[in-house]
């Protein structure tokens, strides 16, 4: 048994009529997709005995070594496409009969289960050989009754999933390709013209493009799925939110992250809603990422260890195994979505209306606001602020921590629980501030500089910042997380999102441009253009991604000039759809400048 196929695959049958563009007849896509799996083209021939069972193995077959000995004799150099289709038409997809006898082959003591002992034997010693971390996600997806072993109906679900899933995929990889072609056909006239301009001033250019057609984001299969006995593992939360800063560069909060032993991980974290929210509002349109990165005692960050590179509906999430340690929770969205605001806004909320005299009250707009503004400030969502979440609230909106002092005023004027400020504190503390206004002559500018501060706008709609909410499971031990005040990410961020991107195997594609390689990232509902200057003179390179449909970039210009400093390594673009439920094309031309 290998990890593209299994010792007992099922028959094709199950995504025949998934298949549109590459053929009338579904088992010829499926042969052909099932070939460029393995050899990524129809008319390159196989030229091993392994190529051959892998190929068979995708295209849903279970071919016994004396089945592969005939077809590939002592004097086979090579078969191509045509021979190989006709084999795979030759051989009869697997019956329950052969489930069964695979079942029987692997349960080694007869007593009617697997375990992870005996099929580690099958699959960590052939084909694809897989790590014992692999087989125990395999079996663990599969286990639907959480024994920890798979009895016959168990191991058949699990055998039929990894089939159907490989061959799903290279059925989608085949569309692809196909679509790709065609597209390259209709724009070969002006791709050869373009082509021919060879030089611009003084500058040398090289011109090469990158096209692709992404399928919808929401109609899209997660590839990792949420652990079957997640129920039992150690479960935190805390939340957090995007905001732009004075230079509008978005900012967020950040996290450590301690886990006392090495434990299995898995991360989600989710746009949110806050509070009171205007139909308009509702559900943030906003990418959200977290990069774990390790840390050592003094607060230095290392290498990246994972990221959420999978999409769920709403959620991004990851599954990974954490050594014990101290690792930094770095949140990161693309700027995509979220971007300073450009509406114009025509009227001013009231914030505070006449209560007698001398005193005045908040009134119920401005109370709803300050409602989600407490929520986002509540990290831990226990229905109270700490004093460490009271101060990250102050830092933001009043640039000033709390103090000894001011914390001793705010303990003696306002409802604590438990020495947390309660949500009717907040709302108290926050009249008496109108009030102070209110008595010098009706000022609110100090509660507007709050509320702006949070990210709302003038008609008290929050479109200036962005909540979200991680949550994190760990198997082997509680994991402790401590938030940070809202910082930039910075230059550090972006190494650690370029570091992401070039090592992010089977998810990225490299071109090597003169002293550049440009990495493109394609992950689920996001794309990334990472350029890696190599050499040793700084160069530039234009990317135009004009030509993209149903994208939104992180740049208003979509045709942008990006310095490459020697050795380093710089951001170029973030895509993401701007409908999930549609195709998205990306297109992109380069063009390396060189002075």
């Amino acid at each position: 048994m290998s990890r593209k196929g299994s010792a007992a695959s099922v028959s094709a049958k199950s995504v025949k009529g998934k298949h549109h563009e590459t053929s009338n007849d579904p088992v010829t896509a499926e042969i052909k997709a099932a070939y460029i799996a393995v050899l990524n083209q129809t008319d390159k021939d196989i030229s091993s005995k392994d190529e051959l069972e892998k190929v068979l193995q995708q295209a849903g077959r279970n071919p016994s070594q004396k089945t592969i000995d005939k077809y590939w004799t002592k004097n086979t150099k090579k078969l191509s496409f045509k021979e190989v289709s006709e084999i795979i038409k030759e051989l009869k997809p697997t019956t329950e009969d052969d489930l069964l006898a695979a079942f029987k082959k692997i349960d080694v003591n007869g007593d009617g289960f697997i375990t992870q002992k005996e099929l580690s034997r099958i699959l960590t010693q052939r084909g694809d050989r897989m790590s014992e971390k692999e087989v125990d996600d395999m079996i663990a997806e599969a286990d639907s009754d959480g024994d920890k072993k798979l009895n016959y109906k168990e191991f058949c679900q699990m055998v039929m999933s990894t089939t159907s899933r490989c061959q799903e995929s290279s059925l989608k990889r085949l569309e692809r390709k196909e679509r790709k072609q065609k597209r390259a056909l209709k724009s070969a006239a002006s791709s050869k013209k373009n082509s021919s301009l060879a030089s611009e001033g003084s500058k040398k250019k090289e011109e090469m493009g990158i096209e692709m057609s992404l399928p919808p984001v929401s109609k899209q299969q997660p590839s990792i799925k949420e652990p079957s006995n997640i129920t039992d593992w150690y479960h935190t939360h805390t939340k957090g939110s995007f905001h732009l800063d004075d230079e509008q560069k978005i900012i967020s909060h950040q996290y450590v992250l301690q886990v006392d032993v090495k434990t299995k991980l898995w991360l989600t974290v989710k746009p949110i809603n806050v509070g009171v929210v205007k139909a308009s509002t509702k559900v943030p349109k906003t990418d959200v990422n977290i990069f774990i990165v390790k840390q050592n005692d003094h607060g230095i960050l290392g290498d990246v260890v994972c990221f959420t590179n999978v999409k769920n509906r709403e959620k991004y999430c990851v599954q990974c195994e954490l050594p014990a340690g101290s690792y930094r929770l770095l949140p990161m969205t693309t700027g995509c979505h979220f971007k300073p605001r450009t509406r114009t806004v025509r009227e001013k909320t009231k914030l505070i209306q006449p209560k007698g005299d001398d005193e005045c009250e908040l009134t119920k707009e401005f109370k709803n606001a300050l409602n989600s503004i407490y929520e986002m400030v509540d990290l831990d969502s226990n229905g109270t602020l700490s004093r460490n979440e009271f101060n990250m609230f102050q830092l933001r909106t009043g640039g000033e921590s709390v103090d000894d002092d001011a914390w001793e005023v705010v303990e003696e004027n306002f409802e604590l629980k438990k020495g947390e400020l309660t949500r009717e504190g907040f709302l108290d503390l926050n009249e008496m501030e109108a009030n102070d206004g209110y008595a010098e002559g009706g000022e609110v500018d100090d509660l507007w500089v709050t509320l702006s501060s949070m990210g709302f706008a003038d008609d008290l709609v929050l479109d200036e910042a962005c909540p979200f909410r991680v949550d994190i499971y760990t198997e082997h031990c509680p994991a402790v997380v401590r938030a940070q005040p809202l910082q930039r990410g910075g230059p550090t961020l972006q190494k650690i999102i370029g570091q992401s991107v070039i090592h992010a195997a089977g998810f990225t594609r490299v071109k090597t441009i003169g002293q550049v390689k440009l990495h493109t990232y394609m992950g689920d509902g996001r794309v990334t253009f990472v350029l890696e200057n190599t050499g040793s003179k700084r160069c530039s390179m234009k990317l135009d991604c004009s030509k993209c449909e149903n994208c939104l970039a992180n740049h208003d210009d979509k045709i942008q000039t990006v310095q490459c400093l020697a050795g380093s390594v710089t951001i170029g673009f973030h895509l993401v759809p701007k409908e999930e439920n549609k195709e998205w094309i990306i297109n992109c031309q380069e063009t390396l400048l060189t002075s």
